[in-house]
């Protein structure tokens, strides 16, 4: 085998061991998140809906920052979209100190709920909207500046 053929294995072999070592981490990533029994943004905390309806399929996961706004959204697939987002809203009005910002009615399909509370920060806020559909929902949480308007 000349040289330039092995260099070029060995190229091959490590973006491979890097793509396997990427993958391992995003699942490990995923997997840990699908399982937490609440969502994290700096200072504040809000129970997760596996918490609340147990363990569901996760589809997505990402969070980011940007201009001072931390944003975590977590795509869910579920059989029972409506009792897992009637459960769900339920606990979080009660006990979790969110109040709707939106009228929400479960029975439209798609559509969206959306609540706040204060943050554990001064000046801050947390929002919580959950868009969904009759296969699943997409929870987004928002932590950043501002004031609270309820509905």
């Amino acid at each position: 085998m000349n040289k330039t053929l092995k260099i070029v294995l060995i190229i091959i072999a490590c973006i491979f061991v890097l793509g396997l070592l990427g993958g391992i981490i995003a699942f490990v990533v995923t997997g840990n998140t699908a399982n937490a029994d609440e969502y994290k943004l700096g200072n504040d905390t809000v129970k997760s809906i596996k918490a609340v309806v147990e363990k569901r399929q996760v589809a997505s996961i990402s969070t980011e920052t940007s201009n001072g706004v931390t944003t975590k959204k977590i795509e869910y697939k579920s059989d029972n979209v409506q009792g897992d987002l009637l459960k769900y809203i339920e606990y979080l009005r009660n006990d979790g100190g969110f109040a709707l910002t939106k009228d929400m009615d479960l029975s439209v399909t798609p559509s969206s709920v959306e609540l706040g509370k204060m943050s554990n920060d001064e000046g801050n806020l947390i929002m919580m909207t959950i868009d969904y559909n009759s296969y699943g929902y997409t929870i987004t949480i928002q932590k950043g500046k501002g004031t609270l308007s309820m509905y």
